[in-house]
């Protein structure tokens, strides 16, 4: 794939192909407030304008959300990743069970309104796997 770094602070990075039409978000640790909103800002600009259909979420790394930032991705960040072109989403749950309770309740609230398939998987090599696999079209 032809990676491009969008961002790499010691809170995230961000690659992406777009060949590949694929944006990869690897969480390192707490990030705080201004940080989780700017790093998911700064992918969702990216998604939005240059019609990316796959995501991996890499949160093995990541710690807890502050309340005020998951409503923030529930009311604000989701319903703009909507409107994009995204078809499948792959998470790597995090390690921390504050994290893991976060990103499931959000997951939650954004129930029947997503637009693009989520999967969970415990390594990346089988994320990547779905995300790339192609779907059988019907006659």
């Amino acid at each position: 794939m032809d990676h491009l770094i969008l961002l790499d602070e010691p809170f995230l990075q961000i690659r992406c192909s777009p060949s590949e039409q694929f944006v990869h978000l690897t969480w390192r640790g707490h990030a705080r407030s201004e940080e989780y909103r700017r790093g998911l800002e700064t992918a969702l600009d990216y998604v939005g304008k240059n019609g990316i259909r796959f995501w991996l979420a890499d949160l093995r790394g990541m710690t807890a959300i502050l309340q005020a930032d998951e409503s923030w991705a529930n009311e604000v960040w989701f319903p703009k990743l909507f409107n994009t072109k995204l078809e499948k989403m792959a998470i790597l749950q995090s390690r921390d069970y504050f994290n893991q309770t976060s990103v499931q309740r959000s997951f939650t609230a954004v129930n029947g309104r997503l637009t693009f398939k989520v999967a969970w998987f415990p390594e990346e090599r089988d994320a990547m796997d779905w995300l790339f696999k192609r779907e059988a079209m019907s006659a």
